[in-house]
C-alpha cells in the first residue's frame, strides 16, 4: 500500500483538492472527512485534481461519488474533476461519478468552468 495524502487550497472562492498516490480505502476516509468538514463551514465549490493519483480501488471511487453527492445534490454546488489518466476516467465513468461532474484536462479550466456556472 503506498502513501496517499491531499493537498487542500483555495482559489477564488474554490477549494481545490489535489490527491497524491493510490487512493484506498483509508485515504478515502480521510478525504470525505475533510471535505465534508470543509463543506461543513460553507465551501460549496470545489476542483478535484487526481493528476497524482492514477489508481483508485472500489472503496475510494465510493467515497468520490459520496463526496460529489454532498457538495451538489445535498448542499446546491458545484465541482469539477481534473488530472484524469485513462483508467481513472474509465472508472469514474463506469462508476457514474463523471455523470455528476464535468471532467478537465487541467486544473485551470476547471476552475474557469467552477466560475462560469457560479456567475
Amino acid at each position: 500500500m503506498s502513501d496517499f495524502n491531499t493537498e487542500f487550497s483555495i482559489r477564488d472562492n474554490i477549494v481545490v483538492v489535489k490527491t497524491h498516490g493510490y487512493l484506498d480505502d483509508a485515504g478515502g476516509q480521510v478525504l470525505r472527512q475533510k471535505c465534508v468538514d470543509l463543506i461543513g463551514k460553507g465551501n460549496l465549490y470545489f476542483v478535484f485534481n487526481l493528476e497524482g493519483t492514477p489508481v483508485i480501488n472500489s472503496t475510494g471511487l465510493s467515497m468520490i461519488l459520496d463526496i460529489l453527492v454532498q457538495i451538489i445534490d445535498y448542499s446546491e454546488g458545484e465541482a469539477a474533476i481534473c488530472g484524469l489518466c485513462p483508467l481513472t476516467k474509465t472508472a469514474l465513468t463506469m462508476t457514474g461519478v463523471l455523470t455528476l461532474c464535468e471532467s478537465y484536462s487541467s486544473e485551470d479550466e476547471a476552475i474557469e468552468a467552477i466560475k462560469e456556472s457560479i456567475g
